[in-house]
Protein backbone atom coordinates (compact mmCIF):
# COMPACT_ATOMS: atom_id res chain seq x y z
CA UNK A 1 0.00 0.00 0.00
CA UNK A 2 1.48 3.11 -0.90
CA UNK A 3 1.91 6.41 1.14
CA UNK A 4 -1.40 7.52 2.76
CA UNK A 5 -2.82 10.15 0.64
CA UNK A 6 -3.84 12.59 3.51
CA UNK A 7 0.01 12.19 4.67
CA UNK A 8 0.73 13.86 1.44
CA UNK A 9 -2.02 16.44 1.72
CA UNK A 10 -0.61 17.29 5.16
CA UNK A 11 2.84 17.29 4.15
CA UNK A 12 1.88 19.65 0.91
CA UNK A 13 0.34 22.51 3.28
CA UNK A 14 3.28 21.64 5.93
CA UNK A 15 6.13 22.58 3.48
CA UNK A 16 7.09 25.91 4.45
CA UNK A 17 6.84 24.64 8.40
CA UNK A 18 8.57 21.68 7.79
CA UNK A 19 11.73 23.22 6.47
CA UNK A 20 11.71 25.78 8.74
CA UNK A 21 11.49 23.28 11.24
CA UNK A 22 14.46 21.62 9.92
CA UNK A 23 16.63 23.94 9.05
CA UNK A 24 16.36 25.96 12.31
CA UNK A 25 18.49 23.00 14.17
CA UNK A 26 15.29 22.65 16.66
CA UNK A 27 14.23 19.04 15.56
CA UNK A 28 16.50 17.56 18.15
CA UNK A 29 15.96 13.80 16.97
CA UNK A 30 17.18 14.79 13.38
CA UNK A 31 20.18 17.25 14.55
CA UNK A 32 21.35 14.58 17.06
CA UNK A 33 20.74 11.45 16.37
CA UNK A 34 19.75 10.60 13.21
CA UNK A 35 21.01 12.69 10.44
CA UNK A 36 24.91 12.76 11.97
CA UNK A 37 24.36 8.63 12.04
CA UNK A 38 23.31 8.66 8.45
CA UNK A 39 25.91 11.02 7.37
CA UNK A 40 28.52 9.46 8.95
CA UNK A 41 27.58 5.91 7.18
CA UNK A 42 28.37 7.87 3.59
CA UNK A 43 30.39 6.70 1.49
CA UNK A 44 32.86 8.55 -0.37
CA UNK A 45 30.87 10.37 -3.01
CA UNK A 46 33.13 12.44 -5.50
CA UNK A 47 32.36 11.95 -8.59
CA UNK A 48 28.95 9.82 -7.85
CA UNK A 49 25.78 9.87 -8.80
CA UNK A 50 23.39 9.96 -6.27
CA UNK A 51 19.11 9.72 -5.78
CA UNK A 52 17.52 10.96 -2.54
CA UNK A 53 14.32 9.54 -1.46
CA UNK A 54 11.72 11.05 0.05
CA UNK A 55 14.15 14.28 -0.03
CA UNK A 56 11.59 16.40 1.34
CA UNK A 57 12.76 20.51 1.03
CA UNK A 58 16.05 19.37 -0.35
CA UNK A 59 18.33 20.18 2.80
CA UNK A 60 19.80 16.82 2.54
CA UNK A 61 20.37 16.94 -1.34
CA UNK A 62 22.46 20.21 -0.64
CA UNK A 63 24.51 18.25 1.66
CA UNK A 64 25.00 15.18 -0.60
CA UNK A 65 26.40 17.67 -3.05
CA UNK A 66 28.54 19.44 -1.17
CA UNK A 67 30.16 16.01 -0.56
CA UNK A 68 31.29 16.08 -4.33
CA UNK A 69 28.32 14.26 -5.52
CA UNK A 70 28.67 14.38 -9.45
CA UNK A 71 24.56 14.07 -9.51
CA UNK A 72 22.27 14.72 -6.86
CA UNK A 73 18.22 14.39 -7.50
CA UNK A 74 15.81 14.46 -5.10
CA UNK A 75 12.17 13.16 -5.23
CA UNK A 76 9.29 13.25 -3.02
CA UNK A 77 5.56 12.28 -3.09
CA UNK A 78 4.26 16.12 -2.02
CA UNK A 79 4.58 18.57 -4.43
CA UNK A 80 4.61 20.49 -1.71
CA UNK A 81 7.22 19.59 -0.39
CA UNK A 82 9.14 19.61 -4.02
CA UNK A 83 8.02 23.07 -4.44
CA UNK A 84 9.73 24.45 -1.81
CA UNK A 85 12.91 22.21 -2.30
CA UNK A 86 13.43 23.81 -5.99
CA UNK A 87 12.67 27.05 -4.70
CA UNK A 88 15.12 26.76 -1.87
CA UNK A 89 18.02 25.05 -3.92
CA UNK A 90 17.85 26.22 -7.87
CA UNK A 91 20.73 24.23 -9.18
CA UNK A 92 19.97 20.44 -7.51
CA UNK A 93 17.27 18.69 -9.71
CA UNK A 94 14.07 17.49 -7.75
CA UNK A 95 10.91 15.83 -9.46
CA UNK A 96 7.61 14.72 -7.69
CA UNK A 97 7.89 10.93 -7.58
CA UNK A 98 6.10 7.78 -5.89
CA UNK A 99 9.01 5.41 -4.23
CA UNK A 100 7.02 2.62 -5.16
CA UNK A 101 7.25 3.79 -8.87
CA UNK A 102 10.66 4.80 -9.41
CA UNK A 103 11.28 5.51 -12.89
CA UNK A 104 14.83 5.98 -13.71
CA UNK A 105 17.38 4.00 -16.21
CA UNK A 106 18.66 0.95 -15.12
CA UNK A 107 21.73 1.18 -13.46
CA UNK A 108 21.84 4.76 -13.06
CA UNK A 109 22.83 5.74 -9.30
CA UNK A 110 26.27 4.22 -7.44
CA UNK A 111 23.97 5.32 -4.21
CA UNK A 112 20.49 5.74 -2.99
CA UNK A 113 19.71 7.77 -0.05
CA UNK A 114 16.38 7.25 2.14
CA UNK A 115 16.07 9.03 5.52
CA UNK A 116 12.99 8.62 7.17
CA UNK A 117 10.64 7.37 4.76
CA UNK A 118 10.15 3.53 4.28
CA UNK A 119 7.70 3.93 7.01
CA UNK A 120 5.37 5.23 5.06
CA UNK A 121 4.71 2.65 2.91
CA UNK A 122 2.92 -0.88 3.99
CA UNK A 123 5.11 -2.94 2.58
CA UNK A 124 9.26 -2.21 1.41
CA UNK A 125 8.94 -4.73 -1.87
CA UNK A 126 8.52 -2.10 -4.28
CA UNK A 127 10.72 0.01 -3.05
CA UNK A 128 13.06 -2.25 -2.70
CA UNK A 129 12.27 -3.86 -6.09
CA UNK A 130 13.32 -0.04 -7.99
CA UNK A 131 16.14 0.72 -5.59
CA UNK A 132 17.97 -2.35 -7.03
CA UNK A 133 17.05 -1.81 -10.54
CA UNK A 134 18.22 1.83 -10.50
CA UNK A 135 21.79 1.19 -8.29
CA UNK A 136 24.98 -0.09 -10.42
CA UNK A 137 26.13 -3.12 -9.05
CA UNK A 138 27.68 -3.30 -5.88
CA UNK A 139 25.94 0.21 -5.23
CA UNK A 140 24.74 0.91 -2.03
CA UNK A 141 21.48 1.75 -0.54
CA UNK A 142 21.32 3.87 2.48
CA UNK A 143 17.82 4.42 5.01
CA UNK A 144 16.53 5.13 8.16
CA UNK A 145 13.26 4.51 9.40
CA UNK A 146 11.43 4.24 12.35
CA UNK A 147 12.43 1.64 15.24
CA UNK A 148 9.75 -0.71 15.95
CA UNK A 149 10.33 -1.13 19.84
CA UNK A 150 9.57 2.52 20.30
CA UNK A 151 7.00 3.57 17.30
CA UNK A 152 5.33 0.15 18.63
CA UNK A 153 4.88 0.96 22.36
CA UNK A 154 1.34 2.12 23.61
CA UNK A 155 1.00 6.14 23.69
CA UNK A 156 -0.82 7.60 26.77
CA UNK A 157 -0.33 11.72 26.60
CA UNK A 158 -2.38 14.28 28.69
CA UNK A 159 -1.87 17.43 29.65
CA UNK A 160 1.19 17.87 31.85
CA UNK A 161 2.80 13.90 30.67
CA UNK A 162 3.23 11.52 28.17
CA UNK A 163 3.48 8.17 28.45
CA UNK A 164 5.21 5.14 26.07
CA UNK A 165 5.44 2.39 27.04
CA UNK A 166 6.22 -1.33 25.67
CA UNK A 167 5.99 -4.35 28.27
CA UNK A 168 2.66 -5.84 30.67
CA UNK A 169 2.11 -5.87 33.78
CA UNK A 170 0.73 -9.44 35.29
CA UNK A 171 -1.57 -9.82 38.37
CA UNK A 172 -1.96 -12.48 41.02
CA UNK A 173 -5.49 -12.91 39.93
CA UNK A 174 -4.24 -14.27 36.67
CA UNK A 175 -4.85 -10.90 34.80
CA UNK A 176 -2.21 -8.99 32.66
CA UNK A 177 -2.54 -5.86 31.19
CA UNK A 178 -0.46 -5.24 27.57
CA UNK A 179 1.43 -1.79 26.80
CA UNK A 180 2.05 -1.60 23.06
CA UNK A 181 2.00 -3.71 20.36
CA UNK A 182 5.31 -4.93 18.63
CA UNK A 183 3.90 -7.99 16.47
CA UNK A 184 1.18 -6.82 14.77
CA UNK A 185 1.74 -4.74 11.73
CA UNK A 186 -0.74 -1.83 11.51
CA UNK A 187 -1.50 2.10 10.30
CA UNK A 188 -0.80 4.44 12.84
CA UNK A 189 -2.62 7.82 12.67
CA UNK A 190 0.01 10.60 14.75
CA UNK A 191 0.33 13.82 15.14
CA UNK A 192 3.27 15.72 15.28
CA UNK A 193 4.46 19.12 16.71
CA UNK A 194 1.11 19.37 18.12
CA UNK A 195 -0.43 20.21 14.43
CA UNK A 196 0.65 17.99 11.77
CA UNK A 197 -1.29 15.17 11.07
CA UNK A 198 0.44 12.23 10.12
CA UNK A 199 0.22 8.71 8.51
CA UNK A 200 2.82 5.53 9.03
CA UNK A 201 3.25 1.88 9.50
CA UNK A 202 4.16 -0.31 12.34
CA UNK A 203 6.20 -3.21 10.94
CA UNK A 204 7.98 -5.63 13.58
CA UNK A 205 11.40 -6.54 12.29
CA UNK A 206 10.92 -9.91 10.96
CA UNK A 207 8.58 -8.42 8.25
CA UNK A 208 11.18 -5.90 7.12
CA UNK A 209 13.82 -8.77 6.82
CA UNK A 210 11.82 -10.69 5.03
CA UNK A 211 11.22 -7.97 2.40
CA UNK A 212 14.59 -7.40 2.65
CA UNK A 213 15.95 -11.03 1.76
CA UNK A 214 13.49 -11.38 -0.88
CA UNK A 215 14.67 -8.33 -2.24
CA UNK A 216 18.26 -10.31 -3.36
CA UNK A 217 19.99 -6.91 -1.07
CA UNK A 218 22.49 -8.10 1.47
CA UNK A 219 22.68 -6.04 4.47
CA UNK A 220 26.45 -5.01 4.22
CA UNK A 221 25.62 -3.08 8.29
CA UNK A 222 22.72 -2.45 10.41
CA UNK A 223 22.84 0.51 13.27
CA UNK A 224 20.50 1.68 16.47
CA UNK A 225 22.23 5.22 16.79
CA UNK A 226 22.27 6.60 20.23
CA UNK A 227 22.37 11.09 20.34
CA UNK A 228 24.97 12.91 20.37
CA UNK A 229 26.62 14.20 24.14
CA UNK A 230 25.58 17.74 22.73
CA UNK A 231 22.06 16.83 22.82
CA UNK A 232 22.67 16.92 26.73
CA UNK A 233 23.18 20.94 26.94
CA UNK A 234 19.77 21.20 24.87
CA UNK A 235 17.90 18.52 26.37
CA UNK A 236 18.60 16.61 28.61
CA UNK A 237 15.57 14.49 28.99
CA UNK A 238 16.17 13.87 25.18
CA UNK A 239 19.72 12.29 25.85
CA UNK A 240 18.49 10.01 28.86
CA UNK A 241 15.23 8.48 27.17
CA UNK A 242 17.35 7.58 23.53
CA UNK A 243 20.43 6.72 25.13
CA UNK A 244 18.60 3.40 26.41
CA UNK A 245 15.89 3.13 24.05
CA UNK A 246 16.28 2.97 20.12
CA UNK A 247 14.26 5.72 18.42
CA UNK A 248 15.48 4.50 14.56
CA UNK A 249 17.49 2.36 12.90
CA UNK A 250 19.53 2.48 9.63
CA UNK A 251 20.03 -0.52 6.79
CA UNK A 252 23.13 -0.28 4.75
CA UNK A 253 21.95 -2.67 1.70
CA UNK A 254 23.86 -3.58 -0.95
CA UNK A 255 23.80 -4.81 -4.51
CA UNK A 256 25.91 -7.77 -5.12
Amino acid sequence: MPTDKSTIKAYDSYALKWAGNLRSGNNLAHKFLEKPAMYKKLPNLKGKTVLCIGCGTGEECEHLKSLGAKKVIGIDISPGLIEVAKKSYSDLDFKVMDMEKISFTASSFDLVYSSLTMHYVKSWTKVLSGVKKVLKKNGVFLLSTHHPVKWGAGIDKTKNKSTSLMGYEKYESGECRVFGDYLTARKIDDIWFGEFRVSYYHRPLSDIMSDINKSGFYISDFLEPKPLKAAIKKKSNFYKRYMKIPMFMIFELKKR
